[in-house]
This record gives C-alpha cells, sequence and structure tokens, in this order.
C-alpha cells in the first residue's frame, strides 16, 4: 500500500509524484479559505529553501482549492470531514507528517504564519537545518508574534502579490511572560497584543498560548500534541525562532462572523467571539499602542528577547553568512 492510500481522513487531489530518498525540506499545512494569505505564505517560505508543500483543504469555498492545485511544489488533499472532530486539524496534520515527513526537516505551520530565525536573512534554511543537525537538535520552538496594520483593521487591504509583512508591520514588543509546562517543549509563552484584545474586551478564558515548534525534523511515529505548541519528546535546538502571525487584514471580521457561525474551532469558537464582540463594539479599531514596534530584522528581535541565539549560533552564523544578502519576501520591506 502506497503512503498515500494509507491516508484515512483525506483524498489526494493532485497527482504530481513525490520523490522519496530526499534531504528536501517540507512544508504542511492544513487550510480553509484561506486564498488571501496562501500566496505570501508560500512565496517566503520557498525564499527560505522548503522545497516542497503538503497541503490539505478542509471545505474551502474562495478558491483557494484550485490555487493550491495550480502551484507545482504543493501536494493537495482535500476533506469535508469535521475540523473539531478531528482534534481541531490535528489528527489530519500528524496522519500527514507521518506520511510524508518522515526522515525530513517538517516545517508545519498555518497559512497565516510564517517561520524566521535569526540571521534568516542571510542564511538559507536548509544551511540552518544543516546547523540543528550537527548539534543534535531535532526542533525549534518559535514565539508567535502577531502582526498588525499601521491602520484600523478593516482598512488593512493586501495585494496577493506582495509580502503579508507590508500590510502588517507592527508588533507589541512587550509584555511576554514563559511559564514552564510538563509537555515539551516545556514551556509557553503568553502576552502581546492578543492578551490586550483580550483583557480590553473582558474575556473570561485565558488568552491564546503563543509558543510553537513548527520545525521538527520528523520521525515516523512523532506527534503533535496541541495544535503544534506541544509535541513528542524531541531535542530542542537552544535557540528561540519566530512565526510572524498575520491574523489582522481587512477581513477579519469577515472571518470573525464566519467561524462564530461554525463553531469548529476551540470551545466552539470562543476566541473568535471575542474577535467578533470587538469588531462590533468598534468597527474602526486600531491596534497601535505605546508597546507598538515597526518590525526591522531579526537582529531587532533578538535585541528585544523575543528570539534568542546563543553564541554557539552566533559563531557559526557569522562565518556561514553569505557575503551578500538574499532577497527575502520579509526582506523587502524599508
Amino acid at each position: 500500500m502506497t503512503q498515500a492510500a494509507a491516508l484515512k481522513y483525506m483524498k489526494r487531489v493532485d497527482t504530481r509524484e513525490i520523490p522519496y530518498g530526499t534531504n528536501e525540506i517540507r512544508g504542511f499545512l492544513v487550510v480553509r479559505n484561506e486564498k488571501l494569505r496562501l500566496p505570501s505564505t508560500l512565496r517566503h517560505h520557498r525564499s527560505l529553501g522548503v522545497r516542497r508543500f503538503f497541503a490539505l483543504d478542509n471545505g474551502s469555498t474562495d478558491g483557494t482549492l484550485d490555487y493550491l492545485c495550480g502551484e507545482p511544489d504543493v501536494h493537495v488533499f482535500s476533506t469535508s470531514s469535521s475540523y473539531a472532530e478531528s482534534n481541531y486539524g490535528l489528527t489530519w496534520t500528524n496522519e500527514l507528517l507521518n506520511a510524508f515527513g518522515s526522515g525530513h526537516w517538517t516545517l508545519t505551520i498555518d497559512a497565516d504564519e510564517q517561520f524566521i530565525f535569526p540571521h534568516y536573512e542571510g542564511i538559507t534554511l536548509p544551511q540552518f537545518c544543516g546547523f540543528l543537525d550537527s548539534i543534535g537538535a531535532e526542533a525549534v520552538p518559535c514565539l508567535l508574534l502577531d502582526m498588525y496594520p499601521g491602520v484600523a483593521i478593516r482598512d488593512a487591504t493586501h495585494d496577493l502579490t506582495r509580502p503579508l509583512l507590508e500590510t502588517c508591520n507592527y508588533f507589541d514588543h512587550a509584555p511576554y511572560r514563559m511559564h514552564r509546562t510538563n509537555l515539551c517543549p516545556y514551556f509557553e509563552i503568553s502576552g502581546g497584543v492578543r492578551e490586550r484584545m483580550f483583557t480590553q474586551n473582558r474575556a473570561q478564558f485565558r488568552p491564546p498560548t503563543i509558543s510553537k515548534v513548527p520545525l521538527v525534523r520528523w520521525k515516523r511515529g512523532m506527534q503533535f500534541i496541541s495544535s503544534t505548541h506541544y509535541l513528542s519528546e524531541v531535542n530542542l535546538a537552544p535557540i528561540l525562532a519566530t512565526l510572524l502571525h498575520f491574523k489582522f487584514l481587512s477581513d477579519f471580521h469577515n472571518r470573525a462572523q464566519t467561524e462564530v457561525a461554525r463553531g469548529e474551532h476551540f470551545e466552539n469558537a470562543r476566541e473568535y467571539c471575542v474577535y467578533l464582540q470587538m469588531c462590533r463594539e468598534n468597527e474602526g479599531t486600531m491596534l497601535l499602542c505605546d508597546q507598538s514596534s515597526k518590525f526591522k530584522d531579526s537582529a531587532q528581535l533578538v535585541g528585544l528577547g523575543l528570539m534568542t541565539s546563543p553564541k554557539l549560533y552566533e559563531d557559526w552564523a557569522q562565518a556561514t553568512r553569505a557575503p551578500h544578502t538574499p532577497v527575502r519576501e520579509l526582506a523587502q520591506v524599508s
């Protein structure tokens, strides 16, 4: 039985050959109605060095499925099953990773997430993963850094041909807190703009966890346990990277309405209920505040303590860094 035939909860849409025995870095996504964000997200990760993507579409109605089928480096799957009943997509994600990620460095992301790491501007992802292999690391934890526009959310209209970071280039530089946990990576991070929003809107539950472990050298039998916040025990790199998170575009209000009506996200979409309340109370919501900073580069995040880069890595990076910085999608922002 082929790997594709062994998949239980989805059907293969494309017919492209999937090579075996390669060392390519592979990206994995579960998506629904993400045509606005996917072009930038795929371009960014291609520029880093992701060579192949595995995308599962869960009933998109905005042309996402057709778009993915037109991308030559994307293997496309689909399912009409319940997102909530799949443990919020985790069953599907683990199944894809075990079928097509084993033996590879894998990057598991949402369509609105873009992975960066210290010195990503001049070091490719294959080079970075080579360093991780050299120190015996199997995964890299990340801060999920919520990005937002310098205008009202409703006015953050995104051009699909441009980087998402041109549309949303601000973030909260503080406060953030790290809490110890019993599950790998043994910590979780809270804080940032969504915590600020949830406090202002008097949410009766804890704001979202904003730490994930998206980059993993996958072995068959591994599993993510709660989204990509926690996973099976692995050797963690002594580096904190970043997932830039692009939720706050002009479609934010409509997406909140849709997800509240569907009720397919965690706890009957309680997070989206807060967003919808916020939009209804203030249609012109702006997120800029005294804690806002405009994104510059990875060195800025290291300086703010939002990335960590140990001396071992810094020494390696300085010796490896390309003499001429390559053009990256994110680096196009002035």
